[in-house]
């Protein structure tokens, strides 16, 4: 029997999935041990961390503009203090400034709801979409044993999607949620950039903006893998990641999605080697929208430039389609 999450209804007979969605970044499966061949914690980017990310972009440029800023602000201070000293006013060692409450500003200097206008306004911001069904004894799997492979996925499906340490290219905390044989066959594709489809790296940190959205589904069921005992879980989601672009820019533009439908399977521990204990990934694929090609050829997600003179009130991407939408099929007419 398989069992889905509590937005999905529960099937009573096995459905066949729907063939899959053309792939951004077409990429051979995930390399299967032997016995499978012949089948088939969100951290947010600190302060330092986005001035890190700008540093490194602009690293000239930045250096001589803080050089000006910190000796235009010593000449500034220098002469309001000889002012209050000649004005019989004395510097207080205890006094500090009041801050005054202001928001946060954008990049492009105004805060906003980047999300605003666009499909994925009404999305659940991204590790509290990531939900798994309720665990329940399957096949040769106890209760127990499915509630830690469900946890298993939540935790990388966070960590290859919304974690910051995978979007700024170290796969390891991903990695090392695999089992042992599976993560050893798997570093390889962040080497050859055919990770895309089960993972995500921001080709501009310095752009990219916190608070990911996501919309998804997952279902389980015990199965049969070359004789090997396995609890198969597959999950599809629209994954929503902001970009700070200009301000003139129509709703929607800042926004690049990311739909993917991902297979994951545990063997049962008692017919397989240490080694091979964990969790598996035996099939991905992905399909994105208002992505930039090049950078996505290279493994890193950005949005597709919005020039005013160029787009007007048009998104570059043009419509999303069905790509945002679960109960639909993805779309397989893609640019990249």
């Amino acid at each position: 029997m398989e069992h889905t999450s509590p937005n999905e209804p529960t099937p009573t007979d096995p459905v066949e999935p729907p063939p899959p969605p053309a792939a951004v970044a077409q990429v051979n499966p995930a390399q299967l041990p032997e016995w499978m061949r012949s089948s088939q914690t969100e951290h947010q980017p600190t302060g330092w961390d986005r001035v890190r990310f700008f540093s490194a972009r602009h690293n000239g440029a930045l250096l001589v503009g803080l050089g000006l800023v910190l000796a235009l602000l010593m000449v500034v201070g220098g002469m309001a203090l000889v002012g209050r000293i000649i004005g019989g006013g004395g510097v207080s060692a205890s006094a500090s400034p009041t801050p005054s409450p202001t928001p946060p500003l954008s990049r492009v200097g105004e805060p906003r709801d980047l999300f605003a206008g666009s499909p994925a306004a009404s999305f659940t911001p991204a590790e509290g979409a990531v939900r798994m069904p309720a665990a329940k004894g399957t096949g040769p799997f106890s209760e127990s044993q499915v509630r830690a492979s469900l946890e298993s996925v939540r935790k990388a499906l966070v960590e290859s999607r919304i974690d910051t340490s995978m979007f700024m290219g170290d796969p390891e905390p991903f990695l090392a949620l695999l089992a042992p044989d599976a993560r050893e066959q798997l570093r390889s594709d962040f080497s050859n950039n055919s990770f895309l489809r089960y993972a995500t790296r921001m080709a501009s940190p310095s752009e990219w903006e916190p608070g990911v959205r996501a919309d998804g589904r997952v279902s389980y069921r015990a199965t049969r893998a070359n004789g090997i005992r396995v609890l198969e879980v597959s999950t599809e989601f629209v994954w929503a990641y902001p970009f700070d672009v200009d301000l003139r820019a129509p709703a929607g533009a800042s926004v690049v999605a990311l739909r993917d439908r991902v297979v994951w399977q545990v063997p049962h521990p008692d017919d397989v080697p240490a080694s091979a204990r964990g969790l598996w990934i035996t099939s991905a694929e992905a399909v994105t929208w208002n992505a930039d090609c090049d950078a996505l050829r290279d493994g890193w997600v950005h949005e597709q430039f919005w020039v005013a003179d160029v787009h007007r009130d048009q998104i570059p991407a043009g419509d999303p389609g069905t790509i945002f939408e679960l109960d639909a099929p993805a779309p397989t007419n893609t640019r990249c």
